[in-house]
């Protein structure tokens, strides 16, 4: 509710006060800041400075984008005029395509009628041989439905005649089983008789057995009476004897509980002795052990203060080696910029020049498929005997001025062929007849000269062949195509000359020939010494393509191995500078952590000499306990040897008894076992002698069931003897009927047999049809695949042309493909192909990406002037700070003087700033000297002193900057009578501009207050608040 910070200087508690002096110069900075109100300021600077390293940041992100932005753009540029070309020539491509498809489909649908024609001529002649085929199924079916009722009766007297074997077998193996019978049973009789014989004479023996049990057992019982007697009186006796034993027995074990008792007071006391030297020799350890170890601690705080110094010197150099990374990183990373660019720049030079060859290399080919006669050629080369040379437009390379003059002039022959002899010619003629060619010529490499070289006549530019550069050895084919043929300007030059020399054949620039016979000849050439030069000119432009493009590729392979080794060089950088500033905090913590363990070590060493002069004071009193437990050892043991004396008397006394009492027991112990024997005996006789009554009694009823036995046996046999008779007569008069019915069987599968041949004649003919008709179904299934194919793919170029072209195909006008589509098609598809994967949806990510980096753009510069504000902010906060601060400074610097002056009765004391040229950063130094001292070091004051320099500080700061409210917690508590007074006599001066709250427990600070506020406990438990105001003055 009062606005007040618990750190403010409004608030000051008793531990406040130490922390003011003792705290570091920078951490007493808040007092200025609070003094000359700037934390509003410091507030706002922060949250500036965050924004800033936030823009800063974004900054960088963005910078990042536009840079990735850039690099898509340059590629995707490149892409998109790719997709532009490819959308050119696609166009093309497809229009041709549309004319080819629209005759393609013309073709299948004439191909379709033919097809249809044939599967109805089909269709008949299968309805005619299936009606054939299904009578002669009818006859054979109703054929077999009667052979089947025969093989069907047949199986009846089958399972008859089997039924009767069945039978037969079943009589036979009766009368065996009971032959067999008989013979068990006779057997079994003769086994009775002879048991019977057995049982008698065991009958005997066991009677003879029972009688001589019974005398034993009455001679058993006499002796067991009178052993009963002796035991009863030597037991009497035992008794007597052992009562006496236990009452000695019973005086012995008090008197060996007294000396155990006697014996555990010993051995506590040697346990105790022993306890009192094992602590001695701890103690003599734990002293050795102090003493060496407060030796080790300060060896071990000289090794931590010359570790510090090493690491600290070892940090120093490694922040050097840092910078220096640092930097190296940079120049890597420019370089590895310039690269990347330049490789960009190789790979748009070489994607440009793969085209370009491409473009070559398509232009090239259907040049050559126009000039070379390909099929002619064809036949040649598989034809070995005809030994083809070369052609015309292969030797002669002309001048580019006469080419049309002399192309005219061989009109036909342009196209010859220059084949090794007449032979040859024949053959290529035998070759080719049959064949659908062009009219073709041929000339030996050797011809006969059939012209003679006159002089040329005045106003013609030159014989032709003079203009004609040849491939050594064939100037004679040369002279025999061109020797009469001269080259004129024009028409009327050439009539003009014929006048005078008709013998020659003219030819014009512009390609008009006037022959000997003075026939005019225009028109039909072809081209082909143009297009033979075009393409050595091609042939040139691709080597030379070739060559850019592999060394451009090696320059790409050489600057993106220069790529990876920057970087790897920047990211060993990286790692470098990573492992710096992993070695720099661990350098750090070190320092820390030997700090650390120097502090340790010190307490350590303090602890050790308390803990030293402990040990002292123990020895001593484990020195006298030992010996007083030594002389109480001895005085028990003294005792101990008396008692173990007359335990020794009453043990042999009880020893002599004991024999005693051992003879008795033994005697009673065989009289016992005696007594035991003869009643086990006893028992088994009388056992036996039940056992051979029973068994007398079960001997008799076996006698009587097996008489029984025997005369059913007996009967059984002859039961056995009339059965076997009267089967034997029941199988005489089965086997009878069974041979007739085997061969009425026989005569039945002739018949079938027989009627299976005649069924066998009918199913080959029937096979016959079927096969034809199956070779007419299957031609039927071809055709109807075959319409099925000729539709399906009429569908689907429609499909295709509709999906591709967004036309009907039928809607196309049918036109013809002329020769010229056809390779301009090849190469478009050879173009398009060379320009590989076309993506045409970079044309819309090129303009995504386009008003992406423009956006991106516009939010860099929008950052750029965020920062700029922000920076300008910032320094305007820093001024305004900077100014109040310094006045603030210097008026506090004043009044705590004068503070200091009054509260000490004297003296003098400064603010100083660590940093004169920082006042947003500097700390602040408090040098005071107490009237009649020397100047000195605050940590050297006194408690009362200190405080009291706190308090000038802090009441310097409310003349200043008043406060409505201070509370001070126990803040005079270190103060003496007289600075109490000082210190109550400036909080009623103060207390005009501000209200003090006061908590302490100082008379005269209370006699200062106005109200006094008392907290009690008269019950446990329970506070109370006593309140009183004072009177004033």
């Amino acid at each position: 509710d009062t606005g007040l910070d618990f750190k403010s200087y409004s608030i000051l508690e008793q531990g406040r006060i130490g922390e003011i002096l003792n705290s570091k110069p920078l951490e007493r900075r808040f007092i200025i800041e609070e003094v000359a109100g700037v934390m509003k300021y410091k507030v706002r600077r922060a949250e500036a400075l965050s924004r800033l390293d936030s823009s800063r940041l974004n900054l960088v992100r963005i910078n990042d984008i536009i840079a990735e932005v850039r690099k898509q753009i340059n590629i995707l540029d490149r892409l998109a005029k790719k997709a532009e070309r490819y959308k050119k020539l696609s166009s093309e491509m497809h229009a041709i395509e549309l004319k080819i498809a629209r005759k393609e489909y013309q073709q299948i649908r004439e191909s379709l009628g033919l097809i249809i024609e044939e599967y109805n001529a089909l269709k008949e002649k299968e309805v005619v041989a299936g009606a054939r085929i299904t009578e002669i199924e009818n006859r054979t079916q109703t054929r077999r439905v009667l052979l089947l009722e025969k093989e069907k009766a047949l199986e009846v007297v089958q399972n008859t005649f089997q039924g009767m074997d069945r039978e037969i077998a079943e009589i036979e193996r009766e009368i065996a089983v009971a032959r067999n019978d008989i013979a068990n049973l006779n057997e079994y009789h003769t086994k009775l008789l002879h048991q019977g014989e057995d049982m008698e004479q065991r009958s005997l023996d066991i009677s003879d057995k029972y009688r001589e049990l019974k005398l034993n057992s009455s001679r058993i019982s006499e002796e067991m009476e009178s052993q009963a007697e002796s035991l009863k009186e030597k037991s009497e006796n035992l008794r007597a004897i052992e009562e006496l034993l236990s009452d000695k027995e019973e005086l012995i074990e008090d008197k060996r509980r007294e000396i155990f008792r006697v014996t555990d007071e010993i051995s506590k006391l040697r346990n105790e002795l022993g306890r009192q030297e094992s602590l001695l020799e701890s103690l003599y350890r734990r002293e050795d052990a102090s003493v060496r170890e407060s030796g080790d601690s300060k060896m071990m705080i000289e090794e931590i203060v010359s570790a510090i110094n090493a690491v600290q010197s070892e940090i120093h150099g490694r922040n050097n080696e840092a910078l220096l990374m640092k930097e190296k990183k940079e120049i890597l990373t420019e370089e590895l910029y310039k690269a990347k660019t330049r490789l960009e720049e190789f790979a748009y030079a070489l994607s440009e020049a793969r085209e370009e060859l491409a473009s070559c290399i398509s232009r090239m080919d259907s040049l050559k498929e126009i000039v070379f006669d390909q099929p002619t050629r064809e036949l040649f080369r598989t034809n070995p005997k005809v030994r083809l040379l070369a052609s015309i437009s292969d030797v002669f390379d002309i001048a580019t001025d006469y080419e049309k003059a002399v192309e005219s002039a061989l009109s036909e022959k342009a196209e010859l062929f220059i084949l090794e002899s007449l032979d040859d010619i024949e053959q290529a003629i035998a070759a080719l007849k049959g064949h659908s060619v062009d009219k073709t010529a041929f000339i030996t490499a050797s011809p006969l000269p059939c012209f003679a070289a006159g002089a040329v006549p005045d106003g013609v530019i030159g014989r032709a062949v003079d203009f004609v550069k040849l491939r050594e050895g064939y100037t004679e084919v040369a002279e025999n195509l061109l020797g009469n043929v001269l080259i004129v300007k024009d028409l009327k030059t050439a009539f003009e000359i014929k006048t005078v020399a008709g013998s020659y054949t003219f030819a014009t620039l512009s390609g008009e020939v006037v022959e000997q016979s003075g026939a005019v000849v225009i028109g039909g050439e072809k081209g082909i010494f143009r297009r033979k030069r075009e393409i050595r000119e091609l042939e040139e432009q691709i080597e030379e393509k070739k060559a850019f493009s592999e060394q451009t590729a090696d320059e790409i392979q050489t600057m993106q191995n220069i790529i990876l080794e920057k970087e790897e060089a920047v990211k060993g950088v990286d790692s470098s500078i990573h492992i710096f500033e992993k070695e720099l905090s661990l350098a750090k913590l070190t320092i820390e952590k030997y700090m650390e363990e120097k502090e340790r070590v010190s307490r350590k060493l303090s602890y050790l000499s308390i803990e030293l002069e402990e040990i002292t004071r123990e020895k001593e009193s484990v020195t006298a306990l030992i010996m007083h437990t030594e002389e109480q050892a001895k005085s028990i043991e003294a005792r101990k040897a008396d008692m173990e004396t007359g335990l020794r008397n009453l043990q042999e006394g009880i020893a002599q008894k004991k024999s005693e009492l051992e003879a008795y027991r033994g005697e009673v112990t065989d009289l016992r076992l005696t007594a035991m024997s003869n009643r086990g005996v006893l028992e088994a006789i009388r056992n036996e002698m039940e056992s051979s009554t029973k068994f007398l009694e079960e001997l008799k009823q076996k006698k009587e069931a097996l008489q029984v036995e025997i005369a059913s046996v007996s009967e059984r046999v002859s039961q056995r003897r009339t059965g076997i008779s009267e089967q034997e007569e029941r199988l005489r008069k089965l086997v009878a009927e069974a041979d007739l019915v085997r061969r009425d069987i026989s005569q039945r599968k002739e018949e079938i047999g027989h009627e299976n041949e005649d069924l066998i004649v009918v199913e080959q003919e029937l096979r016959g049809l079927r096969q034809q008709l199956s070779r007419t179904t299957t031609r039927l299934s071809e055709l109807d695949v075959l319409k099925t194919e000729h539709k399906m793919r009429m569908e689907n170029m429609s499909e295709n042309v509709i999906n591709n072209y967004g036309t009907e195909l039928e809607a196309v006008e049918l036109m013809d493909v002329t020769q010229e589509e056809e390779e301009r098609l090849a190469d478009l598809r050879s173009r398009i192909q060379e320009m590989g994967q076309v993506n045409l949806g970079t044309l819309e990510e090129y303009d995504e990406l386009k008003t992406r980096y423009d956006f991106m753009t516009k939010q860099q510069e929008d950052l750029n002037k965020s920062i700029a504000e922000l920076e300008e902010a910032i320094s305007r906060i820093n001024n305004t700070t900077k100014k109040k601060l310094r006045e603030a400074f210097e008026a506090l610097k004043v009044k705590f003087a004068e503070v200091f002056v009054t509260l000490f009765g004297g003296g003098k004391a400064e603010l100083v700033l660590t940093d004169e040229n920082n006042i947003l950063e500097t700390g602040i130094d408090i040098i005071a000297q107490p009237q009649g001292k020397k100047l000195q070091n605050l940590h050297l004051l006194s408690g009362g002193e200190k405080a009291l320099t706190a308090l000038a500080l802090q009441f310097a700061g409310f003349l200043i900057k008043p406060t409505p409210l201070c509370i001070l917690d126990e803040a005079d508590a270190p103060l003496d009578e007289s600075n109490t007074e000082r210190y109550s006599k400036m909080l009623e001066e103060l207390s005009k501009e501000t209200q003090f709250i006061v908590v302490t427990h100082n008379r005269t600070t209370m006699a200062a207050a106005r109200h006094l506020y008392g907290v009690t406990m008269e019950e446990a438990g329970v506070t109370k608040v006593i309140s009183m105001q004072l009177a004033e003055g």
